[in-house]
């Protein structure tokens, strides 16, 4: 009796968990960045979106948005010479801001403006802010580089899981 007892709770517990509405999980977490472009708002959320790579090695970081989730939408940050909190700037060389989408036609380059960054914690997380003021550079069939509009991008926030980067340093030359 105590057999069928159990048997019954059981598959009670398993008939009310399994007609429960079922919460979708999605991939989502803080790492976000937004900008806008010529004034049109752009963003990108989530980890597969939002990525952070620290090359401890080259003392750089290197911050990827995808917007939409496609990939065909980039915008990329890099630091050279990062030392943590502060502000670096482009035309020092220090920060270099570039996005590519197929809607521009081209991709913009960064020519002058900063990066500050708020809070770092190495292995962890990265949070700032940008502005930057980007070239765009049309490659024609006959490899000669044209340049293309100037874009604006403002109010530009970001945070993100930070990740090292492990893989091979390439060299040039």
């Amino acid at each position: 009796m105590k057999q069928l007892s159990f048997s019954v709770l059981l598959l009670a517990v398993i008939l009310v968990t399994s007609s429960c509405k079922k919460v979708v999980q999605s991939n989502w977490s803080d790492s976000k960045i937004s900008f806008k472009i010529d004034g049109v708002t752009k963003e990108a959320k989530g980890d597969q979106n939002v990525l952070a790579f620290h090359i401890k090695e080259q003392s750089m970081v290197q911050i990827i948005g995808n917007i939409g989730g496609s990939g065909t939408q980039q915008i990329g940050l890099t630091i050279a010479d990062f030392h943590g909190v502060g502000e670096y700037t482009a035309e020092e060389g220090e920060f270099l801001g570039s996005y590519s989408s197929p809607e521009l036609g081209e991709t913009v380059i960064g020519i002058e403006g900063t990066i500050k960054i708020t809070e770092f914690t190495e292995g962890k997380s990265i949070k700032g802010e940008f502005q930057f003021k980007g070239q765009g550079l049309i490659v024609t069939p006959d490899a000669d580089i044209n340049p293309g509009e100037i874009r604006i991008f403002t109010e530009g926030k970001f945070e993100a899981k930070v990740s090292a980067y492990s893989g091979p340093i390439i060299e040039p030359g």
